[in-house]
């Protein structure tokens, strides 16, 4: 019997990750699809679908559907190719493809570690990955590196499910996180400015008051430093930003209402770029000049500012969304201002807004 249900795990009470509970031939393993709703619709009471959870939901039914049909063919003995084509060989066509030279580099230590030029699909399971793991974090690398070696391989052998090469990807066998056999991602601390600190970062009086606009407007923006660097005057009008990002194959749209604050920081922009020889260029940011330059600028008015934090431009990314959900601004609404795939890669905000609260009640003195 063979069996593939779609099931949703509650994160944080904050919203669902939806993945896949595939049943085959004896194992049972799960497939995370990297969807995400903010209910689950697996319960009969939730029978109408929110508008914005519906593009995330039809596609992880449209891929449990195809999961579905793969899984049996797999029962009836309808893909005997794994038991001869080689692995290998798939990968280099593939990688070819991603033209990166991380997969170039997951190749070379998979070679070494299998000892010759071709590895059936059908010797790559979950044991044998657990050995190649154990083998990389021999080789003095450090956890990003395998985790990325890892990632490609992954990405390799997701690619063999879709063209039904192989019914399931071994690395679903494996147990992730704190204490599993994938190493677990170090958390990076993100830093960010509170509003007081903001304040004091915007009274510094320096000559390079462009670089301070730019960071302020980062922080009242959120956008990323490429964004801002390819941003035109022409793509602001009527206090709408209007930019765009690629995602894949594709090229997503966004606007943006812009704050009463980023309005005024545009203006000071204007004024001082109009006495620079940028005056006529149609890019907002011109002016500012090689990204070292700004970086060690932006710490300068950060140590006049009395601010003991590794500002730089990202952090003005933080400061944005840790500063719009602390300010009541939903978790959904901006996960969208930030351009952000899921709501999943938002959460971490939530989490630092949380810690902010949880301190604040602390200091509510006792009656």
């Amino acid at each position: 019997m063979a069996s593939v249900t779609l099931r949703a795990k509650a994160i944080d009470k904050k919203g669902f990750s939806l993945y896949l509970d595939i049943y085959n031939e004896g194992n049972r393993y799960k497939e995370y699809l990297k969807l995400y709703v903010s209910k689950d619709y697996t319960k009969p009471e939730n029978k109408n679908i929110l508008k914005h959870d519906k593009d995330s939901w039809e596609l992880a039914d449209a891929i449990r559907s195809k999961r579905l049909l793969i899984v049996k063919e797999s029962a009836a003995g309808f893909i005997p190719k794994q038991n001869k084509q080689d692995f290998i060989a798939y990968y280099k066509k593939q990688a070819a493809i991603k033209v990166h030279s991380t997969y170039h580099n997951a190749l070379q230590h998979l070679i070494v570690f299998n000892g010759r030029d071709n590895l059936p699909f059908k010797q790559l399971d979950e044991h044998f990955l657990k050995d190649f793991i154990d083998y990389l974090q021999q080789q003095q690398l450090s956890t990003s590196s395998v985790r990325l070696y890892l990632s490609r391989m992954n990405i390799i052998l997701n690619l063999a499910v879709a063209d039904k090469i192989i019914v399931a990807n071994p690395f679903n066998f494996l147990k992730r996180g704190k204490g599993g056999d994938i190493p677990a991602k170090k958390q990076k601390k993100i830093e960010y400015l509170t509003l007081d600190e903001l304040r004091k970062f915007q009274a510094v009086d320096i000559k390079r008051s462009d670089v301070k606009d730019f960071f302020l407007f980062s922080c009242f923006t959120g956008l990323r430093e490429s964004d801002l660097l390819k941003l035109k005057w022409k793509d602001i009008l009527d206090g709408t930003l209007t930019y765009s990002q690629k995602k894949q194959r594709d090229s997503i749209t966004y606007y943006m209402p812009l704050s009463k604050q980023a309005m005024v920081l545009l203006d000071s922009i204007k004024d001082f770029q109009s006495v620079t020889r940028y005056k006529d260029s149609e890019y907002v940011f011109a002016h500012l000049g090689s990204k070292r330059n700004v970086l060690v600028c932006l710490k300068k008015i950060a140590d006049k500012a009395g601010i003991d934090k590794n500002v730089h431009i990202h952090v003005g990314r933080h400061t944005f969304a840790t500063m719009s959900l602390t300010h009541g601004v939903s978790l959904y609404t901006v996960s969208k201002l930030l351009g952000h795939s899921s709501i999943a890669v938002t959460q971490v905000y939530a989490e630092i807004v949380d810690e902010i609260k949880q301190k604040a009640s602390e200091l509510l003195p006792m009656l």
